[in-house]
């Protein structure tokens, strides 16, 4: 979970989705469960980004290669 990373699509999504979940149990006279548009509204808010973008995002490792012994480099003698 990433912070302050989401897309703009995906904070528009979850904008629509939180309106539907505070209008709907208005209509349906249910008005208790429009509670549960805050979590939706919160995540709005701090642009959460639950699963990474792609495969390439996780953070990584460098390696370097080891030149100690390398031959190829040395001048003959």
């Amino acid at each position: 979970m990433k912070m302050y990373d989401a897309s703009f699509d995906t904070i528009f999504l979850r904008f629509n989705l939180m309106m539907a979940v505070v209008v709907v149990p208005f209509v349906l006279d249910i008005p208790v469960v429009a509670i549960l548009a805050l979590p939706i509204f919160l995540s709005c808010m701090f642009g959460i980004r639950f699963f990474p973008k792609n495969a390439f995002d996780k953070p990584s490792i460098t390696v370097y290669p080891d030149l100690s012994n390398d031959t190829m480099g040395r001048k003959a003698a």
